[in-house]
């Protein structure tokens, strides 16, 4: 697959997320390859690989002889990986707080608080990417190879509950950075429990900003934008 390709797949999956969660594509409307192709410039194989993804995350939906749908993400359904997440990231953190930090994990922490000193010189999707950094690093970090490929495939599985604030909320994107500077200070310190306790407090607070999120910024049905509308 080429990078050219990989590109307009990205850019196709960013637009989807974002036409989807603004409301522009409504709760159960009907999605057409041909159609969003148009709308968005770009050919119809980076919308079907975009669209393909999204199905695998729960936000759309394929009825068999009817075609794809969008639907909400549920709270449920965040709350079910952010259970998986707490088992398995914070056994890595206790993991990796029991070796010496590897170069590059030390290495991320430095760049996390260059982001710190000044969050708004920096995009959310930066901060973002930083973050993802941060808890793959901490994955290898833990020397356990089949930990390593489960939360790979997690992630894979349910991007979008993973980036969802980089999206709507820069806000709490900049705030994640001081947990994850906390995290990595642990584990440098040779502290499992301490890091372990951190990463536990991270991804509850993540859960709750994504339920948040999910909440207002849902996309309504025309029903509820009629009774908007008219109150």
């Amino acid at each position: 697959m080429t990078s050219t390709f990989e590109f307009e797949r990205d850019r196709a999956y960013n637009r989807l997320v974002a036409l989807i969660f603004s409301g522009t594509l409504e709760e159960g409307a009907p999605l057409s390859e041909r159609k969003l192709a148009e709308q968005l410039g770009m050919g119809r194989m980076p919308v079907r690989e975009a669209l393909h993804q999204l199905e695998q995350e729960g936000v759309v939906e394929v009825k068999p002889a009817r075609g794809t749908f969008v639907r909400r993400v549920a709270a449920e359904d965040l709350a079910e990986i952010y259970r998986v997440r707490e088992a398995l990231e914070c056994l890595a953190a206790e993991l990796a707080a029991a070796s010496e930090a590897p170069p590059a994990f030390v290495a991320c922490g430095t760049r996390m608080r260059t982001m710190a000193q000044d969050p708004s010189a920096f995009t959310a999707v930066e901060i973002d990417d930083a973050g993802t950094e941060f808890h793959e690093l901490m994955m290898q970090a833990a020397g356990n190879a089949a930990l390593v490929e489960t939360v790979r495939l997690l992630r894979l599985r349910f991007r979008l509950a993973f980036h969802l604030p980089r999206y709507f909320s820069h806000e709490n994107v900049y705030s994640t950075l001081t947990d994850h500077i906390e995290i990595l200070d642990a584990i440098i310190a040779r502290k499992p429990r301490a890091a372990a306790k951190l990463m536990r407090a991270h991804l509850r607070r993540g859960l709750e900003m994504r339920l948040r999120l999910g909440a207002t910024s849902a996309p309504r049905t025309s029903k509820q934008k009629s009774d908007a509308q008219a109150s």
